[in-house]
């Protein structure tokens, strides 16, 4: 199946993208320890410019207003955003296989009560459930008390990469097991059911054909939502391993991202958008529209695929069932022949 993704030109693209931005961020990581300099002054003419930079007069993505690279600061930021995603969507996905199954096979009689809760708990937003759970830790703490904090960079990711898990899996949960429910309903379940067949058997022999591209497709579908999710809560404030206040080349303070990633610059940036400096807002808002859009390329190229697959089969089925028709007529037609 792999290989075929591989050779599905809407996964492909959506896949170079993504990964792209990825490893070049594990690559300055590497070669340059996520530094990134403020420039200085620059001259046009013989006269100093006033900072900050539009893209045309520092290109690529122009500069911010700390006077730092922008283009810098994104690739330094797309391994955390992207990869606290990637995090995030296993995470969420890998568990609730696992649990469905054991809600399918050992809870059914609390089954009811489950899908009440679940069902209940999905009308509350989880952008404003995940800010009332991470802005006592992540805003409020150093704001009030930065030097006294009892958390470091390393709570807050893990504090806020849980609470980011938690919020999906009973939903999640829920939807696999209502898969399973429509899998262990099909006819060829009762066939071996009448032979004796084990949990085990169904498991390996008769769910897993179904849900391993259905655990794909939930995976990228969770991850789309994942990244709106992570923007929403920049917007809030609410960043990927906290924040701290630092004064601008304006001496006006600022809340900054302490890992530069892509929620913190729209959350710190989101206020240029009614000045003159508005491309300075819409640069991270860009970055995460490509990323969501090669993530639904891929979501594209895997269902291509996907289908692609169930109709071979199906076919493959359609063949087999002819086949097998024909001998049983041409054996009919030697009965009769020596029965004359």
């Amino acid at each position: 199946m792999l290989k075929k993704l591989m050779k599905n030109p809407a996964f492909l693209v959506g896949f170079i993208f993504l990964f792209g931005m990825f490893g070049a961020s594990l690559v300055y990581y590497v070669g340059w320890g996520d530094e990134v300099p403020k420039l200085d002054l620059m001259k046009n003419g013989g006269e100093f410019m006033s900072p900050p930079y539009s893209p045309v007069e520092y290109p690529p993505l122009g500069t911010d207003n700390f006077n730092r690279n922008i283009f810098l600061l994104i690739i330094v930021g797309a391994k955390y955003t992207i990869g606290a995603a990637l995090i995030i969507t296993l995470c969420r996905v890998l568990p609730s296989v696992l649990i469905g199954l054991v809600l399918h096979f050992y809870l059914k009689p609390f089954r009811r009560i489950i899908d009440h809760i679940v069902d209940a708990a999905n009308y509350f937003p989880p952008t404003l459930l995940s800010f009332l759970l991470l802005n006592w830790m992540l805003l409020e703490g150093p704001l009030y008390n930065p030097e006294g904090f009892p958390y470091d960079f390393t709570d807050k990711t893990v504090f806020y990469l849980v609470i980011l898990i938690v919020i999906s899996l009973p939903s999640l949960t829920l939807l696999f097991t209502n898969e399973y429910d429509r899998i262990m309903g099909q006819e060829f379940i009762d066939s071996a059911k009448v032979l004796g067949a084990t949990k085990r058997h169904y498991i390996r022999n008769h769910i897993r054909p179904f849900i391993l591209p259905q655990i794909l497709l939930v995976s990228i579908r969770e991850f789309m939502i994942i990244m709106l999710l992570i923007a929403h809560l920049g917007v809030l404030n609410i960043y990927i391993g906290g924040a701290s206040f630092e004064v601008d080349l304006f001496d006006n303070p600022f809340l900054i991202s302490l890992s530069h990633e892509w929620s913190g610059l729209l959350g710190g940036w989101w206020q240029f958008l009614w000045t003159t400096y508005p491309w300075i807002s819409f640069i991270p808002v860009i970055f995460f529209t490509l990323t969501i859009l090669s993530a639904k390329l891929m979501l594209i190229g895997a269902t291509q695929v996907v289908e692609t697959m169930v109709e071979s089969s199906t076919d493959d089925l359609s063949a087999d069932e002819s086949e097998t028709r024909c001998l049983k007529d041409n054996e009919m037609f030697q009965l009769v022949k020596e029965a004359k």
